[in-house]
């Protein structure tokens, strides 16, 4: 299977959005985030500047405040940081995967020419790619894609070694290898990202370009036509799925969530019925 170059594209674009607020947004004080700045615990953040983050960037802060809530201290915390953020830049983990995509063959030529360029202008990887390519974001960015991940956070705090779990089903026998008999901490990320794209998804008016033309279309309904209910009816593996969005519903995170939980082939089939008072009913068929 080949990389689309847009795919490649739009996800960058995604990552590199910087409009959320840690208060604002995640109900994270500003007091906290700035004690977490001063123990380097948020290498991403500016100092003395506000701090405005895009959406992995927010990720990485509801997981540190997860983990604080249940009592990672901060030096723990601090280490963590520097493993997902320090460690991948100065081992130049994005060169890796650039060149692996390079030796795969799964992009075009043009793309492969522009990888090859990027590799070779060594400001460029230094400021931007270094940054921005680690297994943490790869882990995020694999939850958005057309091929969506369950994706969740592993985290062992006697010995804080980490991972990410890309296994829907549960723990598989290489992560009972790696930690038996430790404690572990699990940190998913969908209620997180659902909080995020949800965020997103009610503050633009337009098409988000990490979304399907069927989520594209769905999300129009809900936000253009405003209905009462918005009753989806995916038909996939020969069992429909029906999930209701209300008014009473918190909209957009409903709807975050059955794109975050339903992979939605691109050829899937979509019709929309317009009901009695003010009432849509989209079918889905995959």
């Amino acid at each position: 299977m080949k990389y689309k170059d847009e795919e490649l594209i739009r996800l960058g674009t995604l990552i590199s959005e910087k409009y959320l607020l840690p208060e604002k947004h995640l109900g994270i004080s500003s007091r906290q985030v700035n004690y977490w700045k001063t123990r380097e615990i948020l290498p991403f953040f500016e100092k003395e500047k506000k701090g405005f983050m895009d959406m992995q960037h927010a990720l990485w802060l509801l997981i540190i405040n997860e983990l604080s809530n249940i009592g990672i201290d901060t030096k723990r915390l601090k280490k963590l940081s520097d493993d997902i953020w320090e460690k991948p830049f100065y081992e130049k983990y994005a060169d890796n995967v650039f060149n692996k995509i390079i030796s795969e063959n799964k992009v075009s030529e043009k793309t492969k020419a522009i990888l090859k360029y990027n590799l070779n202008f060594e400001p460029i990887m230094e400021t931007v790619f270094r940054k921005e390519i680690n297994p943490f974001t790869d882990a995020f960015k694999s939850c958005l894609t057309s091929q969506k991940s369950i994706v969740s956070f592993f985290y062992c705090p006697r010995t804080g070694d980490h991972t990410f779990n890309y296994n829907t089903i549960g723990i598989t026998s290489d992560l009972n290898n790696l930690y038996y008999g430790e404690t572990l901490i699990v940190i998913p990320f969908l209620p997180l990202l659902t909080k995020l794209l949800g965020i997103e998804i009610e503050r633009s008016n337009s098409d988000l370009e990490y979304l399907s033309t069927v989520e594209n279309q769905i999300r129009r309904v809900l936000f253009f036509d405003k209905p009462k209910l918005l009753e989806i009816e995916l038909h996939q593996n020969g069992l429909p799925k029906i999930i209701k969005i209300t008014e009473k519903h918190k909209k957009a995170e409903e709807l975050a969530k059955f794109f975050l939980t339903n992979n939605l082939p691109a050829g899937s089939k979509l019709t929309i019925e317009k009901r009695s008072q003010g009432n849509y009913k989209v079918t889905i068929k995959a």
